[in-house]
Parts: structure tokens; C-alpha cells; sequence
């Protein structure tokens, strides 16, 4: 949650897509530049058919690294009841933007912890939604036997469900996605119980109380660990956290 310094491009439907470094955004910041700043052309000559080659092989470097090593050691210790698994806010992997390539591997972490959760001769059902997902984004989506939706993904969270929301802003997160959902398994930002110190806009400042309060709920029962270090992209998944459902462990 120490990412503070970032540029957010924010998309009409008001989520918040992380575009690069710079300073925040203050109250009175410059909307209609944030808007002008979001990748509106595909990478030219990009198809389907070459999007779903260059996602195999980064699945292929993918099974090699230690974070996916380690990864599968630490939730292979834990019998899951996952049934089904979302994806929120993850970026477009078929825009011409800087962050493509960390967009499409947090894909890969994406659909390989869904593979670690999947019970023996059984399938997830996954959706995934995301503002940016262009036409070819979706078909390339559905090829991995992922369905993209267009809006409440949130009906799709459950208690038997695992939710990946990779850098998804906290006051776009809590009351919209995890407000009375009981997730087994999630894996985005840390979740805090007090967000004063990020709420730097009016936006923010509005739902402060209602996030600080979702916060402290979620974390209740809740065992963390921190998504293991990986070592071919410097940011894809630098800073994400696993938040799992135990009874027996204490609030950290």
C-alpha cells in the first residue's frame, strides 16, 4: 500500500487503471488529462492467435521461476472448497500502453493459482472484467475459458470463490467488490483497517468510514501471506498479498 506515487488514468466507468509513476492526484487534479493520458490503439498487427502464443510461452518461463515454485508449496498446504474464480480491474493485454506486459502476467498468476485450487477432474468457472478489455482482449480471454462481463462481477463472489483484483484502489475495492462477500480465497492489495492516509481526494474522504469498517471486517479470520517474489517482471506482482479464510489464525 506504500505505491502512493502513481499516475491513475481513470476509465468512464469510473474504475482507476495504474498508468505509471508520478505524483498523485490531489483534489482539484486534472481530470480531462487523466482521460486524454488512456491507450486508445490496439498494438498494431496484435491478433488473437499471437496473443495466445505470447501468454504459452510466458506460462512456459512462468513454471520455471521460483515465485511459481513457491507459490504452489504454500497454498498446495490448504484444502480448498473454490468453486469459482473473478478478476477485477486487471488492464488490457491488447492496448498499445507500458503496463501490457504486467497485465498479462498477472493473467498467468491469475490462472495458475485457479489451476492450484481445482480440484482433481473438475473446472473453475472464471470471469473477468475489466473497462479496457478491448474485442480482441475478450476472444483472446475466451480461448483460456474465461467469460468477460461488462458489469457486477460482484454477483459472481461467494464464499467458495477466489478473487484476484490486482492493484484495484481501495476505495473502488471494499465497497464495491468485497462489501459482504466472504471470498475464500483473495489476492490483490492489502487490505487495511484505517485508509486516512490515503484519502487524498474528496472521492476518498466520502467512503472512509464505510472502507476502514469493510477493512477491519474482512481481515477478521483472515490468514495472510505475502505473493512470493518473482523475478522476471520488476512490478507484475511486486506488492500483492493472499488474504485466506482461517479460523484459527489472529487479525495481523
Amino acid at each position: 500500500m506504500a505505491r502512493a506515487k502513481k499516475k491513475q488514468v481513470q476509465t468512464d466507468d469510473g474504475w482507476t487503471v495504474v498508468a505509471g509513476s508520478g505524483s498523485a492526484r490531489d483534489d482539484e487534479g486534472s481530470s480531462d488529462q487523466l482521460q486524454d493520458a488512456r491507450p486508445q490503439k490496439v498494438v498494431n498487427g496484435l491478433t488473437v492467435e499471437k496473443l495466445v502464443d505470447e501468454f504459452r510461452d510466458m506460462e512456459k518461463r512462468w513454471k520455471k521461476t521460483s515465485c511459481a515454485r513457491n507459490l504452489d508449496k504454500m497454498l498446495s498446504l490448504k484444502d480448498w472448497s473454490v468453486r469459482n474464480a473473478v478478476c477485477i480491474g486487471i488492464g488490457s493485454f491488447s492496448l498499445d500502453w507500458e503496463h501490457r506486459y504486467r497485465s498479462l502476467w498477472q493473467l498467468v498468476l491469475f490462472t495458475a493459482v485457479a489451476g492450484i485450487l481445482t480440484p482433481e477432474n473438475t473446472n473453475l468457472s472464471l470471469h473477468a472484467q475489466e473497462p479496457a478489455f478491448t474485442a480482441i482482449d475478450a476472444a483472446f480471454l475466451a480461448t483460456l475459458n474465461i467469460s468477460v462481463l461488462t458489469s457486477s462481477i460482484q454477483d459472481h463472489i461467494s464464499t467458495s470463490s477466489f478473487v484476484f483484483a490486482p492493484f484495484v484502489d481501495w476505495f473502488l475495492l471494499l465497497p464495491l467488490f468485497l462489501q459482504a462477500k466472504d471470498p475464500e480465497l483473495y489476492i490483490g492489495n492489502e487490505v487495511l483497517d484505517n485508509y486516512r492516509a490515503f484519502a487524498n481526494t474528496q472521492e476518498k474522504r466520502e467512503v472512509l468510514a464505510e472502507c476502514n469498517r469493510l477493512g477491519k471486517a474482512f481481515r477478521v479470520g483472515r490468514e495472510r501471506r505475502k505473493v512470493p517474489d518473482f523475478e522476471l517482471h520488476g512490478s507484475a506482482l511486486d506488492g500483492l498479498v493472499m488474504y485466506w479464510k482461517d479460523v484459527d489464525s489472529d487479525e495481523e
